[in-house]
């Protein structure tokens, strides 16, 4: 018994010398064919279907058709068919003796003893192992627990080598498309070490070869703002300068146990093509300016010159109101394009409940005018923050007002301040209005979107909550929306938390 124990344990190591498939067929046949004194020997491995994905015979120069052929007759009418039909191993004493060895035309050498059985994995034949001798009883049945110790032994190898060439074939894959692709990635562990860089990320980094294993990210690079994002309670996206002018956006995906993944792309073109938009808006909106108060004047002018008439009276309230709302929509175009060039935001230590309250206060009546409720619950913890208080003022009073437009007269708008479990300073505005369709839902931060637009008639500028995107954004924080059709809004908004107000 010890010396069987010793013998797997020694087969067992020699199996898995080398993982590689083929080399590993060869070894299982070869180790067989020693151990049991068998003259030579045949193993084939089947997949799910049974169909045979691979095959050594003990006639070794045939053509591959004709290696097919035999394979086929062997597992429908042979030994080796009986043994996986049966799904156990038996011994053939003597093969002239036994209808179920089968002798194939042309057959170079005369088999008498045969001796066989499965190679089982997880309850799944994965294959057919066969030793023959030409002598005949040279095969007993106390040989069958060895062989199939061995034949368990060797599935376990084969298996591995199965997934080590799936494995690896999927790495190949994997390092193509990764050293293939333009955008530069960077794996790195949780203590920032680099554990993977693709050509592009070398290119990026100034680096001419592959860094060391595990070298810490700081030594390879000293951008301040790549290092920034792949440091704790960082945002998960963002810009990265690069010395020469081009301008990335990385990306970073944390992968549990591992460390992140980090992704830049360029967007140096698409940057480009924002400035020379946002140069237009603003030298449009600028020039808009004068005949636009040219268009006012001539209005208060008319009025002026004599009597009107009742329809002429309306005609000019109207003008008026168009021009009004094209004063307002030059003045958010102006507001959101300085937001967006702003490069070093100004800033101070602000208590945003206070902020908060004097939104609510400068639009108290508007919804008075609506007989539109303005209730506010105040936070429990004091909420100090870091951030320029005009902007942040807007951004509030543009949630409140957007609230206030969309809320029917006799309505209510919520307005609930809190600190939430990623230490920041949250302002939610809740309405009662005709709430947001599905599809409207990613669509309501964008410039100029406006929801409902075929059955609206609620004045605005559709950049109300873009400018609150702009704003959040410039603070380190968050804006979103939650809403249901005819079951009203609700817009947060939050900002990052300075403790002790330091």
């Amino acid at each position: 018994m010890q010396e069987q124990l010793s013998l797997l344990n020694r087969i067992s190591d020699e199996l898995n010398a080398d993982l590689h498939p083929d080399r590993m067929l060869r070894r299982v046949l070869d180790l067989t064919v020693a151990h049991l004194n068998a003259t030579t020997g045949s193993v084939m491995l089947l997949d799910q279907q049974n169909r045979v994905i691979a095959s050594i015979l003990q006639q070794e120069d045939l053509s591959r058709e004709r290696a097919v052929s035999i394979v086929g007759n062997i597992l429908t009418d042979g030994f080796a068919g009986w043994v996986l039909k049966n799904g156990r191993g038996d011994v053939i004493h003597d093969t002239r003796l036994d209808e179920r060895w089968l002798v194939y035309d042309n057959q170079p050498y005369d088999v008498r003893s045969v001796i066989g059985t499965p190679l089982r994995r997880r309850q799944r034949i994965i294959g057919v192992l066969t030793l023959v001798q030409d002598e005949p009883n040279q095969f007993k049945e106390a040989d069958l627990p060895l062989l199939e110790a061995i034949a368990g032994q060797a599935a376990i190898a084969l298996e591995n080598a199965q997934l080590f060439r799936q494995t690896e074939q999927e790495r190949i894959k994997l390092s193509a498309i990764i050293n293939g692709t333009q955008d530069a990635v960077l794996v790195t562990n949780s203590a920032n070490e680099t554990l993977l860089l693709n050509p592009a990320a070398r290119e990026i980094l100034g680096l001419k070869r592959e860094p060391a294993p595990n070298q810490p990210l700081i030594e390879l690079t000293d951008n301040t703002e790549l290092l920034k994002i792949l440091s704790p309670n960082s945002p998960s996206s963002g810009e990265i300068p690069l010395p020469d002018g081009r301008t990335m956006w990385a990306n970073v995906v944390e992968i549990p146990e591992m460390g992140q993944v980090t992704v830049l792309q360029d967007i140096s073109a698409f940057k480009a093509l924002d400035q020379l938009k946002r140069d237009f808006v603003t030298a449009f909106t600028h020039d808009l300016r004068t005949p636009l108060a040219t268009v006012k004047g001539y209005i208060e002018l008319v009025r002026m010159d004599g009597p009107i008439t009742t329809r002429q009276e309306e005609d000019l309230d109207g003008m008026t109101r168009a021009a009004n709302l094209m004063k307002s929509l030059i003045e958010d175009l102006l507001e959101l394009s300085r937001l967006e060039r702003l490069e070093e935001l100004k800033v101070e230590d602000v208590d945003f409940e206070s902020i908060v309250i004097s939104s609510i206060g400068s639009l108290r009546p508007l919804a008075t005018s609506k007989e539109i409720d303005l209730i506010m619950d105040r936070a429990d913890d004091s909420l100090f923050i870091q951030g320029n208080s005009v902007l942040l003022t807007r951004a509030v009073s543009n949630l409140v007002d957007n609230a206030i437009k969309y809320t029917p007269s006799g309505g209510r708008v919520s307005i609930n301040l809190a600190r939430n479990d990623h230490d920041q300073a949250v302002v939610s505005v809740t309405d009662n209005g005709p709430g947001l369709s599905a599809k409207d839902l990613p669509r309501v931060f964008e410039k100029f979107y406006r929801a409902r637009s075929e059955v609206d008639d609620t004045p605005g500028t559709g950049l109300g909550l873009a400018i609150v995107k702009t704003i959040a954004e410039q603070h380190g924080g968050q804006v979103w929306v939650e809403s249901q059709p005819e079951k009203g809004s609700t817009f947060t908004l939050a900002i990052p938390i300075v403790e002790n107000g330091i």
